[in-house]
């Protein structure tokens, strides 16, 4: 299997079609067949090598969906940076994954300097509309002096990407996917959620996360337009999905909520769009029965899955948000099993467990990540004996539903966004006043979870909340900070000298089913 497969099919039978879309410009597949092995050409041409990462830093764009392909083109590995996080952990990701070069955007140009000083690079190349600032290389100029190259991809079980997710013991991970595994997404993706020819597809989740990348690799296999935004805006969205009549979107909840409650909802066509896919975090029921009856040519679609499993394993379709004759309403679960990928629920040991019985949700797969690069033991702890082991605690019903109902691991989702516990501690524990602080995931009507700190201070020492909060904001970013602070003399302790998280997470979770949202 060969990444640049999806393109050379597209190419050759969509060559005359619109493959990319934005702001006013357009390009059919059969430029991005020109253009794709110019740029490869031109990386090649710095003196990059195959296996070389290279990073990226840049907001959507079209130019960020021929990337992919570019690198994959020259047998380079891709490193989407994270165009949410603060400096010091793109830092720490592009020292991690050794990149030789970065790709910027004008919107984190005024970085680069930090960014350098941090981990040299011996490449720095501008993917702006801009010219280029004194001495960085022009994207558009690479391209447009250089002389495709041959196809020179890797292939089956060869890393192909690394993308970036946060970690449990306060630094990211960098998941290491192959082009087993992110081809054979595409195709599920295709089958299981509907993506051809005629797809019309919104960009809005960012193209750095599995969530932008899956089905931009998808919709290239199956020869669908990409629409881009630069990174999601209600009103923006509303004006793409008018303006190119789109036909498929996919949103975290979160953004679903603001779309349904903004100002102008009611001011723009929407009702182009048959499917929408919703993931990352779960839907609340309020959020999905007003989106349901203010959108209702949508179709609406779960998804569930993770870096590591190069997204899509679960799938939850529309017929099943309803009752219907011999099979109740499924709207609680996350989905069941997509294409090609084996699903169970186990016990700590890996033994699968007996229907309506609580335990982990493992995976296996062509999608499941070769590992977590320079970390032998993660990548040992997450895979036992051909299974990922998610972390995610559910139960499967008799029809093979999956319900999650909590997560074995110390992690938040708030806004779509997966928020490592560890992490923020981290940040928080670096303010001068904090002796003890544990982070935890609270309810929120906005954000699905928000994160709360409690935190006990040093003797003799004083902080405020928003104090707290600023002080996170300098080492991590601002969707990772805590958005409530709590004080207490002490923390409640095991007798084993542990934070009993589960002890601060009950009165606020208390009366709900599960305990995650």
């Amino acid at each position: 299997m060969q990444l640049t497969q999806a393109l050379t099919r597209a190419v050759q039978t969509r060559g005359r079609s619109t493959a990319t879309i934005y702001a006013e410009r357009k390009r059919t597949y059969a430029e991005l067949g020109d253009r794709v092995p110019r740029f490869a050409a031109a990386l090649r041409a710095l003196g990059l090598k195959r296996g070389d990462r290279i990073g990226v830093l840049a907001l959507n764009s079209d130019n960020s969906v021929e990337l992919f392909f570019s690198a994959a083109w020259a047998g380079l590995v891709i490193v989407p940076l994270n165009t949410r996080w603060a400096v010091p952990e793109n830092i720490y990701t592009l020292d991690d994954a050794q990149c030789e070069a970065l790709i910027i955007d004008d919107v984190f140009v005024a970085q680069l300097r930090e960014l350098q000083r941090g981990h040299p690079m011996k490449h720095v190349i501008h993917m702006g509309d801009g010219a280029a600032p004194a001495g960085l290389h022009s994207y558009e100029a690479m391209i447009a002096s250089s002389a495709p190259m041959a196809d020179e991809c890797g292939s089956n079980d060869e890393l192909c990407g690394i993308y970036y997710t946060g970690g449990t013991t306060g630094n990211p991970k960098g998941v290491m996917l192959s082009h087993t595994n992110l081809v054979s997404a595409s195709v599920n993706w295709i089958a299981t959620l509907h993506f051809s020819e005629d797809t019309v597809y919104l960009h809005s989740a960012g193209l750095f996360h599995l969530a932008g990348t899956s089905p931009a690799m998808a919709l290239t296999l199956a020869g669908g337009t990409h629409v881009c935004l630069p990174k999601f805006d209600a009103k923006l969205a509303f004006e793409a999905i008018q303006r190119h009549r789109i036909n498929y979107c996919l949103f975290v909840p979160t953004m679903v909520n603001m779309m349904v409650n903004h100002p102008e909802f009611a001011d723009y066509d929407l009702t182009s769009v048959r499917y929408c896919e919703y993931g990352a975090s779960p839907m609340p029921d309020a959020v999905l029965a007003a989106a349901m009856e203010k959108l209702p040519t949508w179709e609406f679609i779960q998804g569930y899955g993770m870096t590591e499993s190069a997204a899509l394993t679960v799938s939850l379709p529309w017929r099943y948000h309803f009752e219907s004759e011999g099979m109740p309403s499924k709207r609680q679960a996350a989905g069941r099993a997509a294409y090609g990928v084996d699903v169970r629920i186990v016990d700590d040991d890996g033994r699968e467990l007996p229907r309506g019985e609580t335990g982990e949700i493992a995976v296996r797969g062509a999608q499941v990540m070769l590992g977590y690069w320079r970390k032998p033991e993660a990548t040992t702890a997450a895979l036992r004996n051909g299974w990922l082991h998610t972390g995610d605690a559910a139960r499967m019903d008799e029809d093979g539903f999956v319900f999650i109902v909590d997560r074995v691991k110390d992690m938040i989702i708030s806004g779509g966004e997966n928020i490592y516990s560890r992490e923020v501690e981290n940040a928080a524990h670096r303010h001068p006043a904090v002796r003890e602080c544990a982070v935890i995931g609270i309810p929120s009507t906005d954000w699905g979870e928000s994160v709360h700190a409690v935190i006990a201070l040093k003797d003799g020492q004083q902080a405020t909340p928003q104090q707290i909060i600023d002080h996170c904001r300098t080492l991590i970013a601002g969707y990772k900070c805590p958005r409530s602070v709590e004080f207490r003399d002490a923390l409640p302790l095991s007798g084993a000298g542990k934070i009993m998280k589960n002890v601060l997470r009950e009165p606020y979770w208390k009366g709900k089913t599960k305990s995650v949202n």
